[in-house]
C-alpha cells in the first residue's frame, strides 16, 4: 500500500492519535474514508467518460442500476414519463397521443 510496511503505518496511527486525540480521531477517519470514496467514483466516472464517450454509449448503458432512466445526451436521471431532460433541455421522445403538448 504506497510503499508503506506495517511498522511505519503504526507509527504512523500513533502519531495521528497524539496529535487529533481520540475523540476526533473517528470523525476524521470517517471524513478520510468519504473523500477517498468520492476520488474512486470520480475516478471511475472519468474512465467511463474516456472509454464510452457520449456518443457511443452502449444502449444497455441508458439504464442505471436502480431502474431509472438516463438522458442519452447528458446522463442526467430522468424519470420515464418525461419528455425533456430538465439538465439539458433536449427531448427525449415524442408525446403519446393521450398527453397534449400546450403551447407556451
Amino acid at each position: 500500500m504506497f510503499g508503506i510496511d506495517f511498522p511505519e503505518l503504526v507509527v504512523i496511527m500513533i502519531f495521528a492519535l497524539i496529535l487529533f486525540g481520540p475523540e476526533k480521531l473517528p470523525e476524521y477517519g470517517q471524513k478520510m474514508g468519504q473523500m477517498v470514496h468520492k476520488w474512486r467514483r470520480a475516478y471511475t466516472n472519468l474512465q467511463r467518460s474516456v472509454h464510452y464517450p457520449a456518443d457511443l454509449v452502449p444502449p444497455s448503458a441508458l439504464t442505471d442500476h436502480y431502474g431509472e432512466d438516463l438522458c442519452p445526451n447528458c446522463r442526467y436521471r430522468i424519470g420515464s414519463d418525461f419528455l425533456f431532460c430538465p439538465a439539458c433541455g433536449k427531448r427525449l421522445k415524442e408525446p403519446t397521443t393521450n398527453q397534449s403538448v400546450s403551447a407556451a
